[in-house]
């Protein structure tokens, strides 16, 4: 059947392809183009008219080879209107992560990530089961659900992932890239993908609980994943390999099982509840080195999750303040060695009770 088969299992796609592991970059960017073709016909049964074109990542960079990084750091966002955003100075090296242009591979997936603007976007009140116009300020900024992408978070979270990962390369920290709370795992396909272009053999680790959660409700179909439909989807993307661990289990029965000692070089949590974020930083904050980044996905648009970190920076006495990458999330660079007070956690108060 050559490099592509057909996947038998049921996947965003519905009617996927798998794409092999040992396969060219060139090769890999080859055959998501097709699949997005495909997608791109099947929706037309259901939408028309597809009066927009497939909008093909640009050709101008290599397939492989992401550029040096530019002088030029990845904008932020003054409050909760997107239009509202500054441009760091490199000389802030809290606020700066520097941009680089991706190879046109890095791009590609990226792109797949996200969902292509032929795959549309989720009727929200239909539960997805209906389909929109792509709209591409929604798709920026997250601010809508890709039926057939592999993350929710946006184009600036994603670029901001990314960047992240390539400051930590580029500054010689060392550990794991963890993204707790992963949904069908697009953002961490990216993280294996950029770690596999720059030949680093940082371990990937994905935990999510693998399941329905309360607060899913009428979106349980189109919100929950199985653990071994998201290794499918590393499957699809030829990114999974020894290095990628998954996690299944909620963080308070799952995070006490990490290795402690065990550095992480980007901490990225999408938990959504106060418990889930006081359980992943009160676990693995320790084992972040300074240098190291963090990411909140939610913080800026759920107020339990802003209230945890303001109660974890005050009890643990952190210098850290977030920079704000759009409506929802918040990223710092960890300045300085911090020895966790467990005496200060908080009794459990939403999905832990």
């Amino acid at each position: 059947m050559g490099y592509i088969s057909r996947l038998t299992s049921r996947r965003p796609m519905e009617k996927g392809y798998r794409l092999c592991s040992s396969c060219s970059q060139s090769f890999v960017v080859a055959g998501l183009v097709f699949m997005a073709f495909q997608a791109g016909r099947q929706m037309e049964k259901t939408w028309r008219p597809l009066d927009y074109p497939f909008v093909m990542p640009a050709l101008s960079t290599g397939i492989s080879t992401t550029s040096p990084p530019q002088q030029l750091c990845l904008d932020l966002q003054l409050d909760d209107d997107t239009e509202h955003r500054i441009l760091p100075s490199p000389t802030e090296t809290d606020k700066c992560l520097l941009y680089s242009q991706p190879s046109l591979y890095i791009q590609t997936v990226m792109t797949f990530a996200v969902g292509t603007p032929n795959q549309l976007r989720c009727h929200f009140h239909s539960f997805c089961t209906k389909y929109l116009k792509y709209d591409e300020n929604l798709r920026k900024y997250g601010n809508d659900w890709p039926p057939f992408g592999y993350t929710m978070v946006g184009k600036v979270r994603l670029e901001n992932f990314r960047a992240s990962i390539e400051e930590v390369d580029r500054n010689g920290i060392k550990g794991a890239i963890i993204e707790m709370g992963v949904w069908r795992g697009g953002a961490m396909i990216v993280a294996a993908a950029v770690t596999r272009q720059a030949g680093s053999n940082r371990d990937l680790y994905l935990f999510d609980a693998f399941e329905t959660i309360p607060g899913y409700g009428r979106f349980k179909n189109f919100l929950e994943n199985s653990m071994e439909e998201v290794q499918g989807n590393f499957d699809l993307f030829g990114l999974n390999g020894p290095n990628v661990h998954f996690v299944k289990g909620l963080f308070k029965d799952t995070i006490p099982s990490w290795k402690k000692g065990t550095p992480i070089a980007v901490l990225r949590v999408d938990g959504n509840f106060y418990d889930s974020y006081q359980d992943a930083m009160y676990y693995m904050y320790e084992d972040i080195p300074i240098g190291g980044i963090v990411i909140f996905d939610d913080v800026m648009s759920h107020p339990t999750v802003r209230q945890f970190w303001k109660d974890f920076k005050s009890a643990q006495n952190l210098p850290e303040d977030l920079n704000r990458i759009d409506k929802h999330s918040a990223w710092f660079r960890k300045r300085a060695q911090t020895k966790i007070d467990q005496s200060k956690k908080q009794p459990p108060r939403d999905v832990n009770t």
